[in-house]
């Protein structure tokens, strides 16, 4: 059913009429759209915002070689076959800084063992997204700049540093549990769907599904409902922040190549894009640290993610060395 109204990006972007117009796939939905935006010129800006941020969010699976990634998957392949180990992965990139950074992707995908064989770690560098299938059937998918550890005959019992979002497999004959470990708590699991991150050194904990109890280092135990979200430093000794979530995707929106905002200060968000992509972000005047941003952004690709924060928010976003430099326009 086609919306009447479309007064954000949001609007257009959670439309997939809208989508197969951006992506010139279906003849009935180009027709429509071609209509609607000769019949609605006032909205111009917002549709070719919305157009940028659906190319935006499409993975470039084209920037290494089909031969090259054969050549470098028999070389793990042979690794893991030699170290015995079962986890099947599947692996999906955000588009690299250079192409030395590539490279390097495909030759180290972060999966090696320590401690003999009976321990494995997975890890992503900046721009990297991995999706993992643990032996008990459950997903995890490993943000950039994360890790995700856990003992090969137990791997219903993980240790987190970065930042990951979990849909756990149910045991329902055994009832076992399962628990994500990390310097601030532990997050006790039956079956269930959360968001896990350690950023900033303390543990941000987001339940979209089931129910959870949380271990907080100071001996405290929390349980959380689905919408929870929970904000918990040791270092500081306190729960930093205790609140619902109404839009689930504003945590979670990550692991599908976007980030979404929601009336948040422009310094805030860009929290998030020096997270996945590791640059220091430096801002030239308050007025545009405070700006407020609400919409999504794709994450898939740096350049198109800093264009599209530059037409929500009107700042020039300037790239120097490992740095992002930010002012108004």
């Amino acid at each position: 059913m086609i919306k009447k109204e479309y007064n954000t990006i949001n609007d257009f972007l959670e439309d997939a009429s809208f989508k197969n117009w951006a992506l010139q796939q279906n003849g009935t939905d180009i027709s429509f759209w071609d209509y609607w935006i000769a019949n609605n010129p006032d909205r111009e800006e917002l549709v070719n915002k919305a157009k940028d941020l659906v190319l935006g969010i499409s993975f470039d699976k084209n920037f290494v070689s089909k031969a090259k990634v054969s050549c470098e998957w028999e070389k793990l392949e042979a690794k893991i076959n030699a170290k015995k180990a079962t986890p099947k992965r599947k692996v999906r990139y955000l588009k690299p800084l250079s192409i030395a950074a590539s490279i390097l992707l495909l030759v180290s995908v972060g999966f090696y063992f320590i401690n003999g064989s009976s321990k494995v770690t997975h890890k992503t560098n900046y721009g990297e997204i991995l999706n993992i299938k643990l032996q008990d059937g459950s997903d995890v998918t490993l943000n950039s700049n994360s890790s995700l550890s856990y003992y090969k005959n137990e791997s219903r019992k993980v240790w987190l540093t970065g930042e990951a979002f979990f849909q756990v497999d149910k045991k329902v004959v055994t009832n076992a549990k399962f628990w994500v470990l990390t310097d601030d708590l532990s997050v006790e699991v039956y079956g269930t769907s959360f968001n896990v991150s350690t950023k900033k050194k303390k543990t941000d904990v987001f339940l979209e599904e089931g129910n959870i109890w949380l271990k907080l280092n100071n001996g405290t135990d929390k349980k959380m409902i689905p919408g929870n979200y929970i904000s918990y430093s040791a270092e500081k000794n306190k729960i930093l922040e205790d609140i619902n979530i109404f839009n689930p995707t504003t945590k979670t929106s990550w692991k599908d190549g976007s980030l979404l905002f929601e009336n948040l200060s422009l310094e805030k968000a860009m929290e998030k894009i020096e997270e996945s992509y590791g640059y220091s972000i430096v801002f030239k005047d308050d007025k545009s640290k405070n700006t407020l941003i609400t919409g999504a952004v794709p994450i898939t690709n740096i350049d198109i993610c800093l264009k599209a924060i530059e037409k929500s928010v009107d700042v020039i976003i300037t790239k120097k060395g490992n740095s992002l430099i930010i002012r108004k326009k």
